[in-house]
């Protein structure tokens, strides 16, 4: 004002807070007092002083209270536009207990009698490999556009994943080595996946979930599936981002690509294209790539989303598919509960198997695995045991002394599948083929 006063009345604040709204904080620095002070009229103001000309107004540049800027937020943000008040999360740094999360919650009390947020996230700061703070003076700093060209966004987000962010966490270019290691083993997990489901139509060909028996490959990592998907979605409502991060990795790494994938590898390359069992695997695999992209999306977007497109073969200009817009569909399955026996037997046998090269068998093709069952269990996983082990064939006997591994090596070897099955025979066309190997290219007959 000309006398050098200044004019803050609550009418005066409304009418800046207006253009705020319209042009944006910038604005004070980039509009003049009459642009600013629109919506304002002295006249109409019972707490203007006296004589006020909003022609002779000119701007002050003095800081008002940042921390009551940013302390607000939460209203010129959220609760003015009706986006959600209060706000699910606030985040921000372990310095901001008395900074932005405590100045954001005193204007809130007294303005509202509310807290603007329902739960605030604290992480740590990032410092190098040996515990020191990063700066570029300090010639140890890792800029951020340097990683993300060098090791993509979705392997920084991996790496990040992996932290316990409550405590400060160490940077190092080794660290994002490791996690594009581990990233690129999800990754091809899920190109496997893919990779088995070109003739897969899901509307058309797909199984009935619920119908596939406890007792098979399919059931188990149903099940597995199952746990998995409770396990993360509860970790994520948790923020256990890292614990997240370890059930996705090791579901990908052990139940898929060390097991189920390895059992049923044999069934999607050699068996009839439209064999029920084959169609029952693709069910399965096309139902595990859906759930892990929707599971994996927070923490690897554009791979996750590169992923689902591809599994609903989406063309690159077609926005009718993402799979952040999709929700997780609930999903449970038992399978059956002597599963974990099993299990505990294909661990023994592997080990023999593994024994067995010393003698000479360094192809589990080559073998032939002896299996002490007991008598409610002899019928129920046989049909699995030769895929689980990655062997020609598996006997179960009940009454057997302990796992034995017999060589097989002396018989005929299907050309196309490789098993050392008891139906493979010398075809017509010269070639050695198995009764299921000659039937799926049709040549059902023997020479």
């Amino acid at each position: 004002m000309p006398d050098g006063g200044l004019l803050l009345t609550p009418a005066s604040v409304r009418a800046v807070g207006e253009a705020f709204r319209d042009l944006g904080s910038d604005s004070w620095f980039t509009e003049p007092v009459e642009r600013l002070l629109a919506a304002y009229d002295p006249a109409g103001d019972p707490d203007a002083p006296e004589g006020v000309d909003v022609a002779t107004l000119v701007k002050t540049y003095d800081i008002f209270d940042v921390w009551f800027e940013s302390g607000t937020s939460w209203n010129a943000a959220m609760r003015r536009r009706e986006l959600g008040f209060p706000v699910d999360l606030y985040l921000e740094g372990s310095d901001q207990h008395r900074g932005w999360f405590q100045l954001s919650l005193l204007p809130s009390l007294g303005a509202t009698g509310h807290s603007p947020f329902t739960s605030v996230l604290t992480h740590g700061f990032t410092v190098d490999k040996d515990g020191r703070k990063m700066s570029k003076s300090g010639d140890n700093a890792l800029m951020v556009d340097d990683l993300m060209d060098r090791y993509g966004a979705d392997v920084c987000r991996w790496w990040v994943s992996s932290l316990a962010f409550e405590n400060d966490i160490k940077v190092d270019t080794e660290f994002f080595e490791l996690a594009g290691e581990t990233y690129r083993k999800v990754r091809n997990t899920l190109r496997f996946l893919l990779s088995n489901l070109a003739d897969f139509d899901a509307a058309a060909m797909s199984v009935d979930l619920a119908g596939i028996n406890p007792s098979s490959v399919d059931g188990y990592v149903l099940e597995a599936l199952a746990n998995l998907q409770g396990e993360v979605l509860a970790a994520y409502d948790r923020y256990e981002f890292r614990r997240v991060k370890e059930a996705l990795y090791n579901f990908c790494n052990e139940t898929l690509s060390a097991f189920y994938c390895a059992a049923v590898k044999d069934r999607l390359y050699c068996d009839d294209a439209d064999s029920p069992r084959r169609r029952q695997a693709q069910s399965v695999v096309w139902w595990l790539a859906q759930a892990l992209c929707k599971l994996l999306a927070p923490i690897i977007p554009h791979t996750a989303d590169e992923a689902y497109r591809a599994l609903w073969r989406v063309a690159g200009d077609d926005t009718s598919r993402c799979v952040h817009l999709e929700a997780v569909e609930p999903f449970e399955y038992r399978a059956d509960p002597d599963w974990a026996q099993a299990m505990e037997q294909r661990t023994a046998a592997l080990k023999k198997l593994e024994h067995a090269k010393t003698a000479g068998i360094e192809n589990p093709l080559d073998a032939e695995v002896v299996i002490p069952a007991p008598k409610a269990m002899l019928s129920k996983f046989e049909a699995d045991w030769a895929d689980m082990l990655g062997v020609s064939r598996v006997t179960l006997v009940m009454d057997a002394e302990g796992i034995v591994v017999n060589d097989l090596s002396g018989q005929m070897r299907c050309d196309r599948c490789w098993k050392r099955d008891v139906t493979t025979i010398a075809r017509s066309d010269g070639g050695a083929l198995c009764d299921r190997c000659a039937e799926a290219i049709g040549l059902a007959e023997p020479a």
